[in-house]
């Protein structure tokens, strides 16, 4: 039996910052419109990072959504070599040799492995054989669209303790896969995973969208201090040719 899987979290999320914790949503009651939803939707399977690698991480689960449905028309990488004898840091077998972290320093795109440019992250999934569109000015009508056509959503947001959205101004910034939506009383959410633990998230669709449109700055050394024009309310959709 494999070992219990332990969330690696980013040192970029886990910063101390002044901010806004939203309260939980009741996921138990929630559990089989979140369960539709993802059959409905995009259901990625799990990565979970080592180091400040949200990005690349949320990309390789992407990756790893498309190749198993064609493995012959999608790539599936690892993120760095440490991934071959971690179990929990990929759902398929790498087809390639190539690996995300190296192909994006080579790029210079990243140092440590951060991704702080929405348009980056879609480059570096082009080098390996994807189309990616990023959307600008992200609408939940937006999301919604990508997941109803079958395509896991890459979006920044603010992270709290929990892995859930909150308001930090950026300075928690972290990558979350949306993986499909749905409408409860009146309310709407998203389901969504992310690198700390692989596992799925269910988040009010309000509270997510104010935390994607609250994303400002960075503290972090390799990152623009401005992050409002390469992160805030951009949206990366990839996808085989």
């Amino acid at each position: 039996m494999p070992p219990v899987v332990v969330a690696r979290p980013d040192p970029l999320a886990v910063t101390l910052a002044n901010g806004t914790t939203f309260t939980p949503v009741d996921r138990a009651r929630l559990a089989e419109e979140a369960t539709k939803a993802l059959r409905l939707g995009a259901d990625v399977p799990a990565r979970v990072q080592d180091g400040p690698t949200c990005g690349l991480y949320a990309l390789g689960m992407v990756m790893d959504f498309w190749d198993k449905k064609d493995p012959a028309k999608a790539l599936t990488p690892l993120v760095q070599d440490s991934d071959v004898v971690r179990w929990d840091s990929h759902h398929q077998e790498p087809d390639t040799k190539r690996r995300l972290l190296d192909v994006a320093r080579q790029k210079g795109f990243t140092t440590q492995g951060e991704m702080f440019y929405a348009r980056q992250l879609a480059t570096l999934a082009r080098s390996f054989g994807y189309q990616a569109k990023v959307t600008d000015t992200l609408s939940l009508d937006e999301i919604h669209g990508a997941v109803d056509r079958g395509h896991p959503a890459l979006i920044g947001f603010d992270v709290d303790n929990n892995g859930n959205p909150g308001l930090f101004e950026g300075k928690r910034a972290h990558w979350a896969v949306v993986e499909g939506h749905f409408n409860k009383d009146g309310v709407e959410y998203l389901v969504a995973t992310h690198g700390w633990t692989g596992k799925e998230y269910v988040w009010r669709a309000d509270e997510f969208m104010a935390s994607v449109n609250q994303l400002n700055k960075s503290d972090f050394a390799a990152a623009p201090k401005d992050i409002t024009r390469t992160l805030k309310g951009l949206m990366v959709e990839v996808y085989p040719k």
